[in-house]
Parts: C-alpha cells; structure tokens; sequence
C-alpha cells in the first residue's frame, strides 16, 4: 500500500505549518500527538466537518503506521493491509492494527486516546512483551485484533 507511505509523508509536509519536524522516529509522535490535541480541542469548541476529521485521520494515521513499521515493525514482517471493509492498518498473519482510526478517536474523544501509548502497546503486542489481556490495554484494546 504506497499510498499509506505518500500520505505519511504529507503529513510531515503538513506538520511543517505547525512548526513541527516530524522524522519518523518514536519520539515524534508526542508532537504528532500535540497536533492531535490542538485538533481535538478545535472540534470540541466548534465541530469540524467530518470530512476534515476523517482526512486528518488517515494523514496522520498513515503517519503513526509508519512510524511503527520504520521502527521495527516491518522487520518482523508486517506490512500495510485492507481489512473487507477497505479500512488500511498493519497487520501480520493474525495480528492487526490500525493507526487512522486511532488518530480518528484521539480528534474526537480526546487524549484518553494519545499516539505514544498506541505506538507502545502495539510495538509490545507485535513483539510479545505486553499482556491484552492486561486490564490497562482497556481503551487500547478496541483498536488492535
């Protein structure tokens, strides 16, 4: 899916506006997540349109997906993927996550949602390190398979 990889790269364009330099990198997705908050609390004072939130979600879900596969993840053989209903996210053989409706929650349910917690949860699932069946993956839960 190329074209995950050429949204991701808007979005570093993108973050540019805001005067944020966006390299890929785990650390970066504090400010990608300061981004995300400052749209959060745009569309809490007055609702964007959902064709505005839905775009920033895949711009910046694209981005946290290859964030995670530059990390690591596409060495231990995941990849982008649509799901049947066309929705694109990482996956390997059973294991899926998906980034865009991650980012879609974080602009409108706010930072009970945030991209660093997501980057860790699904980095330690993929590797083994972290329990789903851990109470805390709660709100983390509904966005990895």
């Amino acid at each position: 899916m190329e074209d995950m990889k050429k949204l991701a790269e808007r979005a570093v364009e993108a973050a540019k506006f805001w005067k944020l330099d966006l390299d890929y990198s785990a650390e970066s997705l504090e400010p990608a997540d300061q981004l995300m908050h400052r749209i959060y609390l745009l569309n809490m004072r007055q609702p964007l349109p959902e064709e505005i939130l839905v775009s920033t979600a895949e711009l910046y879900g694209a981005y946290v997906g290859e964030v995670l596969l530059r990390c690591g993840l596409k060495d231990l053989g995941f990849a982008w993927a649509e799901n049947e209903e066309g929705c694109a996210g990482i996956e390997k053989e059973d294991f899926r996550a998906e980034p865009v409706t991650k980012v879609y929650k974080r602009i409108t349910l706010g930072p009970e949602h945030g991209l660093t917690d997501f980057f860790e949860v699904v980095f330690g699932l993929a590797v083994g390190a972290v329990d789903l069946d851990d109470p805390r993956m709660r709100i983390l839960r509904e966005d990895v398979v």
